[in-house]
């Protein structure tokens, strides 16, 4: 999906919407949470604060791109419909 800001950008939507979300697809990914925060750019202790959220929304929009797009390169589809979830990408 597809979002137009306030100042005409267009940003992709981010499919990550809760903090288990993350775990799963961060466990998925053979991804430990130090190795996924250097991956982003931050430190370990952010990722292990996204995940407690749970059933919320882990991060703030621009981090939740990033982290999406960075497990992507790591084989994981996250999505948000019918239900929050991640699978293995089948071509990876």
């Amino acid at each position: 999906m597809l979002l137009k800001s306030k100042i005409g950008m267009t940003f992709k939507a981010s499919n990550l919407v809760t903090g288990r979300q993350l775990r799963a697809a961060r466990v998925l990914a053979g991804l430990t949470q130090r190795t996924l925060g250097s991956a982003l750019g931050v430190d370990e202790r952010s990722i292990r604060f996204w995940e407690r959220k749970h059933d919320r929304r882990p991060t703030n929009f621009r981090n939740a791109v990033r982290i999406e797009a960075c497990l992507n390169k790591h084989g994981v589809v996250i999505f948000s419909s019918p239900t929050p979830g991640v699978r293995l990408d089948k071509n990876f």
